[in-house]
């Protein structure tokens, strides 16, 4: 019996059958863990996947930093649209969103997957469970918004002005950054607004002039007005003894004699300041028209009955003398005028009364020193003695500097050297890169080209063709001044709000001028610099968001930052440029030559690292519109304020980048 079990002990042939079947429980347990172990970490990475989207896109939706039913709604729906029930055999469950911290969305989600091979073991199921957070990345930002003020602005949308709607809008941009302003400042950080309503021109001058005297011309030409001073003044008037004068001819009718009793004064003596005497003729001594009883068939004339009757008429001599050492006002010449404007553009001094305005002349009644020919308007009123004046004060809005006129509609956006006013910035250091005062009160623009005009008559209305138009107030579109820009500042809600109230709605929409400047005031260069690449060690993003209600005008004849074209001729050149209707060719080629403007301003914008956004409010957005855009999503219409609302709101939540952060 020992010998036996030796053997069997001794003897290993066999073994591996029994080895076998002992190995196989704890590999069968390894192999099942892996496989329900790699079942859980597929569905737990599909859950992770959803949970991220649905996070995601519910910040995305969070308005004012208030998690609500649309908010949780969202998550769900992008929860689930990514991992269904059921999917990988999980166990019903329900998403919870959740706002744990400002401006965070929080997803959580658990559940249970079944086992396949690991309820041999008793272990039926296993449990997966996911979370994130999601938020919108700010750093520093800057946001120049570009308004359409112009008069359309003031039509009815949803039973109210659409400027309304405008400002109602900016508002609620801000209550919805309103929040990471508040976080940002937290951390040293900043958010900030810089706002430029536009028309036919923007109202930066004292911007620029409170930035650097420098930058704006000392003086400007512009299309104005000379007062002639051809008449020598009059000393005295007299008029001789009269005596009747009875027609020698024979009888006449009533018509004969009447125009020979009207007959046209004979002049005589002169020229000035010699005497000059006029024989006039009147009916009677005291009454200067045709008298019938008086002149026709008269008492005691030799005929005082019948179709041909005596006729007489009152004949006197007027002598005038003249004073040699005066003048007086004879007509206007229009042409040109260059003005000092040094003093117009410095603020109002009580102490010093020339500064900040301009005393111009009102009416050219009254006489000035000899030999003196000519004046301009601002001096007339220290040199006429008689005659009215007014003041005018700037209203800070400016005429463009230099540019050139090759800018033709192309396609190009390379910028001619010599369009100064597109080169956002360039440091004004000649009058070519300079800017100009508007000088609205002294401009009376001429139908056409720069030669000067001199009309017969003293005055002409505006509705004349005799060679100029005067230009009217803003509300009759001529030309217009917007309320002032702001440049890029921290802003409170309360100033905010009182700034945009201040909003006035005047003049034709000159996209091309709006881009400009909202450019220039979102550029980190220029004659600003405001905006920044780092600031207190993070980095700034540049937003421009523009609206408006309308498409691209030109006017022959509005008075705006080029000047008046018909006459300065600094965008279309010495071509014809008239008043006709906006559909005749030559305003065709102006707007086409204003889109290019637009173009090239729009592409500086975007090359200074700026996220373009445009809005079309109640208006179709053309081609150049859509293209200024930085993306085609970020180029929109919206119909009503609601809309507009809403459009504003959705900007500012999409500035920030959304990130997650766990």
């Amino acid at each position: 019996m020992y010998r036996l079990f030796a053997r069997l002990l001794n003897d290993n042939k066999g073994n591996v059958l029994p080895i076998v079947g002992a190995a196989l429980v704890p590999l069968l347990m390894m192999i099942g863990s892996g496989v329900d172990l790699s079942r859980a970490y597929m569905a737990k990475s599909k859950m992770q996947s959803a949970c991220d989207a649905a996070s995601l896109a519910a910040r995305r939706v969070m308005k004012s930093d208030t998690l609500n039913d649309e908010v949780t709604k969202t998550g769900k729906e992008f929860f689930n649209f990514n991992y269904p029930q059921g999917y990988y055999g999980a166990s019903t469950f329900e998403p919870v969103v959740s706002k744990p911290a400002a401006g965070v969305i929080r997803v959580n989600a658990s559940t249970t997957v079944p086992t396949t091979i690991m309820r041999i073991f008793g272990f039926a199921t296993l449990p997966v469970a996911v979370n994130c957070d999601a938020e919108l990345n700010f750093v520093n930002t800057d946001i120049v918004l570009v308004l359409d003020v112009t008069g359309s602005m003031a039509q009815n949308v949803d039973g109210a002005p659409k400027i309304d709607a405008l400002r109602d809008a900016v508002m609620a941009l801000y209550d919805e950054l309103a929040p990471i302003q508040a976080q940002l400042a937290a951390q040293g950080l900043r958010l900030r607004y810089g706002i430029v309503p536009y028309s036919s021109t923007v109202n930066v001058g004292r911007l620029i002039y409170g930035q650097n005297a420098n930058y704006m011309r000392s003086s400007t030409s512009v299309p104005s007005r000379v007062a002639n001073f051809n008449n020598y003044a009059v000393q005295n008037r007299t008029n001789g003894p009269g005596s009747w004068e009875v027609y020698g001819g024979g009888s006449l009718t009533n018509g004969q004699c009447q125009t020979y009793v009207t007959a046209d004064p004979v002049p005589g003596g002169g020229p000035p300041p010699t005497a000059t005497t006029a024989i006039k003729y009147q009916g009677t001594a005291s009454s200067e028209g045709y008298v019938q009883s008086q002149n026709w068939g008269y008492s005691g004339a030799s005929d005082t009955s019948g179709s041909g009757r005596s006729c007489r008429r009152w004949r006197f001599v007027e002598t005038t003398t003249y004073d040699a050492n005066r003048r007086q006002f004879s007509n206007w010449t229009y042409q040109h005028v260059s003005y000092d404007v040094s003093n117009y553009m410095k603020p109002v001094s009580s102490s010093i009364p020339s500064q900040g305005k301009i005393t111009y002349a009102k009416d050219a009644t009254g006489t000035i020193p000899a030999p003196n020919k000519t004046l301009y308007i601002n001096n007339m009123p220290s040199s006429v003695t008689g005659g009215s004046s007014e003041v005018a004060t700037w209203n800070g809005c400016i005429e463009e500097r230099d540019t050139v006129t090759t800018i033709d509609g192309g396609a190009s956006y390379t910028i001619p050297s010599g369009a100064h006013d597109l080169d956002i910035n360039l440091i004004p250091n000649s009058d070519a890169t300079r800017w100009r005062p508007m000088m609205p009160d002294l401009i009376y623009a001429r139908n056409a080209g720069n030669s000067p005009v001199t009309p017969s008559e003293t005055d002409v209305p505006a509705t004349s063709t005799a060679g100029w138009i005067k230009n009217n107030t803003p509300e009759s579109g001529y030309w217009a001044c917007p309320t002032e820009a702001r440049r890029l500042a921290v802003w409170d809600r309360t100033a905010l709000d009182t700034y945009v109230k201040s909003l006035q709605t005047v003049g034709g929409t000159y996209h091309d001028i709006g881009m400009i400047w909202g450019a220039r005031f979102i550029s980190r260069g220029g004659i600003f610099g405001d905006s920044c690449d780092v600031f207190n060690g993070m980095p700034c993003n540049r937003h421009i968001i523009f609206m408006t209600d309308g498409a691209q005008t030109a006017y022959c004849n509005v008075y705006g930052a080029y000047g008046v074209e018909a006459n300065d001729m600094r965008v279309k050149g010495a071509t014809n440029c008239t008043s006709d209707s906006q559909t005749n060719s030559v305003t065709a080629q102006l707007v086409a030559r204003h889109e290019q403007r637009f173009r090239m301003a729009c592409n500086e914008a975007k090359n200074t690292d700026t996220s373009v956004w445009v809005i079309g409010f109640d208006t179709a957005l053309s081609a150049n519109l859509t293209g200024c855009a930085s993306t085609q999503r970020q180029a929109d219409t919206v119909a009503n304020r609601a809309a507009l609302i809403a459009k504003f709101r959705e900007i500012g939540n999409q500035i920030g980048a959304l990130r997650l952060t766990q």
